[in-house]
């Protein structure tokens, strides 16, 4: 009887074990049925035959007789890789998400419509180069090709949400590039903190919270000078402020876009550096920094036609390669910070809701009006009517929070000085903006040329029809030569501050236009042998470009590497890229170590042990360092202190979400110890002064190590073990799928001011949590030695989009352990490619 049980109980498992590893294998096949295989040859849109290659880590060479045809594989392997990631990416940045995720997607789609980035692509669209055209209707047929030929095999995402991706577009490519733009433009948020910080402190608050420093080192300025001054930037006062509904419903559209692409941090920028090698020629090297997601941001990718051989990163959805090499030039770039948008304060018609004002004199016209449809997954269609000045869509229309009520945990300063919009005139209001990736531009004809370009001379002169987003572009030839030039559109700005929004009755007060950021000039060939940018300030140059540059820590680094070597080899720049050592740790710390050094005999053994650990350290944020987490949880805690008790919590976490802004101001702060934003306004029996809340600071900060690690500060306060980085795929929100789906989390070094940028969040709701979790890292690095035959590059995660599948996180340890991918530059494929698709004509 026994017997026969067990035997049951067997044969009962092994069935639900052979049913299991079915339904297993079964999910894993229709996860991974769209994954490249070898050997596959179509007939497609190409004048010739057309041969994809990849190597080991899935990185596709692309060899053919035509520039539009290789261009046209691109568009194909981009969708056979990443397609679900190019189609998300459209449909956040148009307005479309609520089709896929059904009513939750409604208000944040009505207010990504106010910001037309479709039709502002359509528009630039019909004023392109026809080389521009040709070659966005190549990428588009490959992308269009691919869809056509897997509608039944696509990648599971779509499964998932049961949908079919449309048709890719030409309008769609520059939607794609116009969202980068988006992303980049730190002034549609920190705008909206300013407005909000008027309105809570008052007109004459608002500069205690704008970084002042105006220093080098410069972009454009071959000379290494930290202590160079310029001076100071027009603040005139020709502005307004709309209410703080408005304001706050704004801010949190703009933080549900944020989410929606997984931009989890807000202070973009990246590493690029020109030097001289051994043999006379050059290596540049390049690593942006972007929101830590996966699939990988960026695409490996080598292209090779006649008058075409270009190995480097592009951006799926788009053709040709943004940052790379050919055989004769290398490029790369850095954001160029500068305050790109404004927010524009119309008056509306009190009597008449259609009309608003077009000056201070009374004159009235009509708003546009654009009804619109926004279809819901599982829900009936939405339809939402959108209004437009002669400046742009009213963007105070759509939002999140119809009547939002105070959010604020804190108390609140009364405003003595400011006057309320109601104050100002009697009529209703709403906002506008301008931004100058509106403008039209043409970045495709402008990549192309660099493609292509023999000469710097020549990438130089390409840059001429780059618009959006504004970027410094570095450059090295195999010959030597070397420069450095910012690219984009710049805006002629009225008499309003540039910080806060525009009164746009107030003659003068709007903007004029926008010019070419390249009139700022460029630096060719410097003696020293180098060239860098890291984010830092354009120039010395007093016209206003904006005040959201990155403490020069990074650049000033860099500069102190670039001195070291004479002759350098690739392995020197890669470790230049991982370099996690902080300038601006040091120089805090320098200010600060006199003030508790003088209050020992006050202090705990954890704290003692805590200081001696900082007095002795080199500023290196490597994973096991204890004192880098001592210092970062310090900094965190010294930031909250000095700024939180004046804007209370909510706006706190607004004004900290671009960090260099908090970073840079309180590192003047602490060469200004008699500033009023010391003193804790919550306290009403004494003044605090700098000593104090520095004290107040570190006790706070050995307090909480203490309570998190429960362990001897020397012994166990890893930095890796709070500092760590997740890298989340949309799906990853839910729990199911979250192992499968993101990649991480991982122990990591660096911090928000090392050359290996890894920032964290100055905002948590938990003020005891030591947590640091990374939200910004070098989203790819590439080192192109013009003297080399191989390029180096690796991603955070790897080529493919599709998560069971290999190569999607086959660069993942590369990347964390400072590991590179030698790709070749040559346009013939070695034996380290396998051929896997031949696409040839009907």
């Amino acid at each position: 009887m026994i017997r026969r049980l067990l035997v049951k109980i067997t044969a009962t498992l092994v069935t639900i074990v052979v049913i299991s590893i079915g339904v297993i294998a079964f999910a894993i096949m229709l996860a991974t049925r769209s994954h490249p295989s070898p050997y596959r040859e179509t007939k497609a849109r190409v004048r010739d035959s057309v041969r994809v290659y990849r190597n080991s880590f899935g990185i596709p060479h692309i060899v053919g007789r035509s520039v539009r045809d290789v261009v046209f594989a691109q568009g194909y392997t981009h969708a056979q890789d990443r397609l679900w990631q190019m189609d998300f990416w459209r449909r956040s940045a148009t307005g479309r998400t609520a089709e896929i995720f059904g009513s939750e997607g409604v208000q944040f789609d009505a207010f990504m419509r106010t910001i037309n980035i479709a039709g502002i692509a359509r528009q630039h669209q019909r004023l392109l180069s026809k080389t521009a055209k040709q070659l966005l209707e190549a990428y588009c047929d490959g992308v269009n090709a691919y869809i056509e030929e897997n509608r039944n095999d696509l990648p599971f995402e779509f499964d998932a949400l049961g949908y079919k991706p449309q048709p890719w577009t030409p309008e769609d490519c520059l939607v794609v590039g116009r969202a980068m733009a988006f992303e980049l433009s730190l002034g549609f948020w920190s705008d909206i903190t300013y407005a909000q910080i008027q309105h809570q402190r008052g007109a004459t608050f608002i500069e205690d919270y704008v970084p002042r420093d105006q220093r080098g080192p410069f972009v454009l300025d071959t000379i290494d000078s930290p202590s160079r001054a310029t001076p100071q930037e027009s603040s005139a006062a020709s502005s307004s402020t709309p209410d703080l509904g408005s304001i706050r419903t704004i801010r949190d559209n703009i933080l549900h876009f944020r989410e929606r692409l997984g931009l989890r941090g807000a202070g973009f920028g990246s590493n690029c550096w020109v030097m001289k090698n051994a043999q006379g020629g050059t290596i540049v090297a390049n690593d942006p920094h972007l929101s830590a997601s996966a699939p990988a941001k960026w695409y490996q990718i080598h292209l090779s036609a006649p008058n075409l051989n270009v190995v480097g990163l592009s951006i799926p959805g788009m053709p040709l390669v943004l940052s790379g090499r050919n055989d004769l030039v290398a490029w790369g770039f850095t954001n160029a910070m500068i305050d790109d948008v404004d927010y524009v304060v119309e008056r509306c018609d009190s009597s008449n809701p259609e009309n608003y004002y077009l000056d201070a004199s009374g004159r009235k016209t009509k708003f546009t009006f654009v009804a619109d449809t926004i279809h819901v997954a599982g829900a009936p269609d939405t339809i939402i009517s959108i209004r437009a000045t002669k400046t742009s869509r009213v963007i105070s229309d759509h939002h999140l929070m119809r009547n939002p009520t105070v959010i604020f945990d804190f108390p609140r300063v009364a405003s003595t000085s400011y006057m309320f919009p109601e104050r100002i005139t009697k009529d209703p209001i709403c906002l506008t903006f301008r931004w100058s990736a509106t403008y039209p531009s043409d970045e495709i004809t402008a990549m192309y040329r660099i493609n292509t370009s023999r000469t710097v001379d020549q990438v130089l002169r390409a840059l001429e029809t780059w618009g959006s987003p504004a970027l410094s572009f570095t450059i090295g030839s195999a010959g030597g030569s070397m420069a450095t030039i910012v690219a984009g559109s710049l805006p002629v700005r009225g008499t309003a501050n540039p910080r806060l929004p525009i009164a746009s009755w107030q003659q003068g007060a709007d903007w004029l236009g926008v010019t070419s950021l390249t009139t700022l000039g460029r630096v060719v060939n410097p003696v020293r042998g180098w060239l860098a940018t890291a984010n830092n300030r354009l120039s010395p140059s007093p016209q206003y470009v904006g005040s959201l540059f990155e403490p020069s820590s990074r650049i000033e680094r860099i500069n102190e590497l670039l001195r070291l070597y004479r002759k350098p080899t690739v392995r020197d720049v890669q470790m230049m890229q991982q370099d996690v050592v902080s300038p601006y740790a040091k120089r805090v710390l320098d200010r600060v170590l006199p003030i508790l050094a003088r209050s020992t005999k006050r202090f705990s053994t954890e704290e003692r042990k805590a200081l001696s650990m900082l007095q002795g350290w080199d500023a290196g944020h490597t994973p096991l360092d204890n004192a880098a987490s001592v210092f970062s949880i310090f900094l965190d805690r010294l930031v909250w202190a000095t700024f939180e008790d004046e804007l209370g919590q909510q706006l706190y976490f607004d004004w900290t979400l671009v960090p260099n802004i908090p970073l840079r101001r309180i590192y003047e702060l602490l060469d200004e110890p008699d500033h009023r934003l010391w003193d804790d306004v919550r306290t009403t029996t004494h003044l605090e002064s700098m000593s104090w809340i520095v004290l107040r600071a570190f006790h706070t900060a050995v307090q909480d190590l203490r309570m998190h690690f429960s362990s001897d500060p020397q012994a166990t306060w890893d930095y890796g073990k709070i500092h760590t980085v997740t890298f989340p795929h949309v799906f990853g929100r839910n729990d199911l799928m979250r192992p499968t789906m993101n990649l991480g989390p991982f122990d990591i070094g660096g911090s928000q001011t090392t050359v290996n940028n890894t920032q964290w969040k100055f905002s948590t709701l938990d003020q005891h949590s030591v947590m640091l979790p990374t939200t910004v890292v070098a989203s790819m690095r590439v080192i192109s030695n013009m003297s080399d035959s191989v390029q180096y590059t690796v991603l955070p995660g790897g080529a493919s989009g599709q998560p069971l599948e290999a190569h999607y996180s086959d660069q993942m340890q590369l990347w964390l352990k400072g590991g590179y991918v030698k790709v070749p530059v040559s346009s013939h494929p070695d034996v380290t490619f396998r051929l896997y698709h031949i696409f040839s004509p009907h």
